[in-house]
């Protein structure tokens, strides 16, 4: 139930333009009273809006106040040097000035105890936190902040970086080079990668399909749901579904398969993202294992790399040229 019947905004010009013009005329008429009016106004600034109950909100004040004057000073001096200078003056005064501040900083060096310094140091830094009160809640939480160390699942916020490396780094890749499984290093990709991230991503599905956890370990990795491939391949349902998890979407919403790729690469590259390594089986492999035969082997298999997609592993277990 509505209270009152609303008024309607519609005036004729005519109207809208006579209260414009009457609203200018009293203004205008406000002001020439305020130049003739002798009544006595103070010329104190009002408060700056600090809250009488912020702590310490008197040295907060006074801190304004400081640096308020100090603006004004410099103000001062850079008018003063201006107008001397298109005079053609020389400024006196600043270098002797300086000299003896020079002399003053000396002899307070000698004074100062060399083993007193780091104690000196401590002071000023507690007065200065007591001279403003954020800045002690800003130290403490820097110092939380730096403690914090991110684990190697959280990488979204480091792909921005390893793009601008891959462009950087066009260079080849060391692939006798080793890390431990908890510390990624960070390598540049190949060449081939480079070039053509795309081929290579599809190339690493298609050798995933054929391992028993592959595909999964990379939706696990990526908290992915299942993949819907219906209509589409696995590689671009793959690579969609990554670029909208990681933000990599163009105009219009269109995911970017091309860096959703260079992800995918980037993680493998950088041993973030663990995949199992895919037997090459033969075919005497496949008929004994058929026959019910039992091959033993000596040491388990490594693990997939992404030097396997190009044929330059160094084990060269899991050897394989992309198709051109």
């Amino acid at each position: 139930m509505k209270v009152g019947k609303p008024t309607s905004k519609r005036t004729p010009t005519r109207l809208r333009a006579k209260i414009q013009k009457a609203s200018t005329n009293k203004q205008k008429k406000q002001r020439r009273d305020a130049k003739k009016n002798p009544q006595w106004r103070s010329r104190l600034k009002k408060d700056p809006g600090v809250p009488n109950l912020f702590p310490q909100k008197a040295k907060v004040l006074a801190e304004l106040e400081e640096k308020r004057l100090q603006k004004e000073e410099e103000q001062l001096k850079k008018r003063e040097l201006a107008k001397a200078q298109r005079q053609g003056k020389a400024v006196t005064g600043e270098a002797p000035a300086r000299a003896g501040g020079d002399d003053e900083a000396d002899e307070d060096e000698e004074l100062i105890d060399p083993e007193a310094e780091s104690g000196m140091e401590d002071e000023e830094m507690d007065v200065g936190d007591d001279s403003n009160p954020m800045a002690a809640l800003l130290a403490s939480a820097q110092a939380r902040a730096s403690a914090y160390a991110p684990d190697a699942d959280d990488a979204e916020d480091e792909d921005e970086d390893e793009e601008d490396d891959e462009a950087e780094g066009l260079g080849g890749i060391d692939g006798a080079s080793s890390s431990a499984p908890g510390n990624a290093q960070r390598k540049v990709l190949p060449k081939q990668v480079l070039a053509d991230p795309m081929k290579a991503a599809s190339a690493l599905v298609d050798r995933m399909q054929n391992t028993a956890d592959g595909i999964q370990r990379i939706l696990t990795f990526y908290a992915i749901p299942p993949l819907v491939t219906a209509g589409s391949d696995t590689t671009s349902r793959l690579l969609v579904e990554v670029a909208r998890k990681r933000g990599r979407l163009g105009r219009g919403g269109v995911p970017n398969l091309h860096a959703a790729a260079l992800i995918i690469l980037n993680d493998l590259n950088e041993e973030r993202l663990k995949l199992p390594a895919v037997a090459n089986e033969s075919k005497k492999a496949k008929k004994a294992a058929g026959k019910g035969e039992v091959q033993v082997v000596g040491e388990a298999k490594p693990a997939f790399t992404i030097e396997g997609l190009f044929g330059d592993d160094a084990n060269g277990s899991d050897a394989m040229a992309i198709e051109k």
